[in-house]
């Protein structure tokens, strides 16, 4: 395998800002360096400050590369926000090929007639996904390079999104000096990293809940038919439990993040606190003597029903997008959590008593090297795009990623990042 061989995926998030570089050998991934920091500037999956949504990419960037030992000069970004919708369209073209065999110009061509839609010149399509082909009428193609007909015809899924808020948050990467390859949907990157093919296969609706969105897409036959982003994400249960427990959003956060790890907390029978004493946990109750609450620990069962109600009230609301798709009673896979917020105990519960359906947690997988700090279902939507530009690259037969000469690459970018604060 060629050194120069590796791909970069950066996943800029509402409440985080994760890149992964990795190895490309084939269809092996193996991951060489990661970094998830803070995301400044970034709200709803939208920048609303240039500086910085700069700042943290850079860091985080920057201590990419450090681990990985690779110099970043083009990546693959994950978008998302409530900007971001989803209709299908059908193209058809007359085949061209010797013999009325169809070729992949045929292919490309038929893909871009389906895109010819009239979309305000205010949106842009961020994905053309072939749903199905139709060949002389002969329907349920899912490849038809290769075959014999006269017509070629294709029923496409097109995401598109806010051409202003895509151009700034492609204008963010680009002002550290680093291109930007190819953009991804983050809840299509997610459904990449956890989705079996039989639940592609059945109809299944992945939910990728984030720090300020939940990204929706729905797969259907093999393929994707219906996304939206709901407003709606991690920083609001945040919100619920500090208004609840009438504490800071700090203490809020960190509450919360406990509550994920509880089993490692109820372990222990007794913590040292922020004081050097000794703290029983009564059971059923969390420590938070270390926060500023002014006790030692709070019952479980009343941050589940903060949690749960801020939970129900988003599940109903997909619950209502996937009744308008025309989806209700059409998804026997059921439904497939992911995100950092996925990861609240008993969520899967909540989702079985909204939906009626069987519902699991996804964790990604299909990489190895570094893998284990972001096997997570909070890397989903990271490890989905990587794994979405690997197979762009394999198909094209070019590199992701490399900047000739590694130290004049940082140089370059730092340059550049400079550059982006003066007049």
């Amino acid at each position: 395998m060629s050194k120069d061989q590796f791909v970069v995926a950066l996943d800029i998030g509402s409440s985080k800002i994760s890149c992964v570089v990795a190895n490309l050998d084939g269809s092996r991934i193996s991951v060489i360096g990661a970094h998830t920091g803070e995301s400044k500037g970034i709200k709803s999956g939208v920048v609303n400050n240039i500086d910085k949504a700069v700042s943290s990419i850079n860091d985080v960037i920057n201590k990419a590369e450090m681990m990985s030992g690779q110099a970043i000069s083009r990546v693959v970004v994950t978008i998302s926000g409530t900007h971001i919708e989803s209709l299908n369209s059908r193209g058809v073209v007359a085949v061209s090929g010797q013999n009325s065999e169809i070729n992949a110009d045929d292919i490309s061509r038929v893909n871009d007639a389906a895109q010819a839609l009239s979309l305000p010149s205010s949106r842009e399509i961020v994905h053309v996904l072939p749903r199905e082909y139709v060949v002389d009428r002969q329907k349920g193609i899912s490849d038809p390079s290769g075959m014999t007909g006269i017509r070629l015809e294709v029923e496409a899924n097109i995401i598109h999104g806010s051409t202003t808020a895509i151009k700034n948050l492609v204008k963010c990467v680009q002002q550290i000096g680093i291109e930007v390859d190819q953009l991804a949907y983050s809840g299509l990157s997610s459904a990449e990293a956890v989705l079996t093919d039989t639940e592609k296969e059945l109809g299944t609706i992945l939910i990728d809940i984030g720090g300020g969105t939940m990204d929706l897409i729905i797969y259907s036959s093999g393929r994707p038919a219906y996304s939206a982003v709901l407003p709606i994400g991690g920083q609001d249960i945040t919100n619920d439990l500090a208004i609840g427990l009438r504490a800071l959003l700090e203490d809020a956060e960190k509450v919360k993040v406990r509550l994920s790890d509880y089993e490692e907390f109820s372990s222990k029978a007794v913590i040292i606190d922020k004081n050097g004493r000794e703290a029983k946990i009564p059971k059923g109750e969390l420590y938070v003597g270390d926060l500023n609450f002014g006790m030692d620990s709070v019952p479980i069962s009343v941050l589940n029903e903060i949690i749960y109600k801020r939970l129900e009230e988003a599940f109903k609301f997909v619950k209502i997008y996937v009744k308008k798709a025309g989806f209700a009673d059409k998804l026997p896979a059921g439904v497939v959590l992911t995100g950092g917020t996925s990861m609240i105990p008993g969520i899967e519960n909540i989702a079985e008593d909204i939906f009626r359906l069987p519902v699991r947690v996804g964790k990604p997988s299909g990489i190895i090297g570094l893998a284990d700090q972001i096997q997570t279902p909070s890397h989903s939507a990271v490890i989905g795009a990587l794994k979405y530009v690997s197979s762009t690259i394999q198909e094209s037969g070019r590199t992701n990623g490399r900047r000739n000469g590694t130290i004049m690459g940082i140089n370059e970018r730092i340059k550049s990042f400079f550059k982006s604060f003066l007049p």
